[in-house]
């Protein structure tokens, strides 16, 4: 008789995380896409597929072709790795759609019309945030958990499910509160006992390896010095701000240091934003309010990558991919820096 270790440890999370990463690998390989394909193009000259005889098969069909092919596997197939292969061929299709944006909003379908990478940020970024904001703001009710544990009964019939989904479904049905759900919820509980899941999987030694790379990135980036080399550049910033706005009160302004058009002029709003933030956040650390200085900087980094890195990317297109990634690891290290001071406050009685 074969023995089921179960992890009977409460679980934290109060979202679907499964679908969240579903999103994200939809996301990533999207981006991904997008980027892979404008090195190619341009490593290789920007070839047309079928283009004698007034024939071209533009990418966006590939594209279109693969988001199709996604949807019809989750209409007729089973399974996680059904849903994990759509999201991954769906992030692929939609990239080829999406880098083909250009052609579309120009009337001489201009594939390399510049603010067409801004266009493609703003949809990312969009499209992250408001799924993001409702896979984690949809409640975790006890009928959630039931068909949590009903699709993994449904993949260990059908060998795909691995041990960490395991733990997990077993957790979501220990977790059913609803007395009228309990028999329910034990039959399940007693399908997925009745064998033990396959153990190495492959989605199980990803998910492992992504965790620990994202506990050792976390690590990295919550470390004392980390946190104060970021602090200091945040200083150093306020410094240059202030400095900058002195200058220019005192200083002849040549006419044609003004902005040359509306991008010019929107940028310089939206960075005198961030600036503003930075200086108030750095004077709120120096008067040793810590957790509110640690919002203001990370609020002036969300601001920047919300409205600053649009105007950068219209501007420099890919050339502006090293500001972005930049503004990424700061806001990833503030946040960590705030989970932490928070984690200090005792929890109230």
């Amino acid at each position: 008789m074969n023995t089921v270790t179960v992890n009977t440890a409460p679980s934290a999370e109060g979202y679907d995380r499964a679908a969240l990463g579903r999103f994200e690998l939809f996301l990533v390989a999207a981006v991904a896409t997008v980027l892979i394909t404008r090195a190619f193009l341009a490593a290789t000259g920007y070839p047309q597929i079928g283009g004698s005889g007034g024939l071209h098969i533009a990418h966006v069909l590939w594209g279109g072709l693969l988001m199709a092919a996604a949807i019809v596997a989750v209409l007729i197939g089973d399974g996680s790795r059904v849903r994990t292969g759509a999201a991954l061929a769906g992030g692929i299709g939609f990239g080829l759609f999406i880098d083909e944006v250009g052609k579309f909003v120009t009337a001489d379908v201009d594939y390399f019309f510049q603010p067409a990478v801004a266009i493609m940020y703003v949809v990312f970024v969009l499209f992250y945030l408001v799924v993001r904001e409702v896979v984690l703001r949809r409640a975790m009710s006890d009928r959630r958990r039931l068909a949590t544990g009903v699709r993994a009964l449904t993949d260990l019939t059908l060998e795909q499910l691995d041990d960490i989904r395991y733990q997990s479904a077993l957790r979501a049905l220990d977790e059913v509160r609803d007395p009228a759900l309990a028999e329910l919820a034990d039959s399940i509980r007693s399908g997925l006992l009745s064998q033990p899941p396959p153990t190495g999987g492959v989605e199980s030694r990803i998910t492992r390896a992504i965790d620990t790379l994202t506990q050792r990135t976390a690590a990295v980036l919550g470390h004392r010095a980390v946190r104060r080399s970021v602090l200091a550049l945040f200083v150093l910033q306020a410094v240059v701000s202030v400095v900058s706005v002195i200058v220019a009160m005192v200083a002849d302004v040549p006419g044609d240091a003004e902005a040359d058009d509306v991008s010019d002029l929107l940028v310089q709003l939206s960075s005198t934003v961030t600036g503003a933030l930075v200086v108030v956040g750095v004077w709120c650390l120096l008067r040793h309010h810590y957790m509110l200085a640690l919002r203001l900087l990370r609020a002036s980094v969300v601001v920047g990558l919300l409205l600053t890195q649009v105007f950068l990317f219209a501007q420099e297109e890919f050339g502006a991919l090293l500001g972005f990634a930049a503004s990424l690891l700061l806001l990833a290290a503030l946040s960590i820096a705030i989970r932490s001071e928070q984690a200090k406050v005792p929890a109230p009685a």
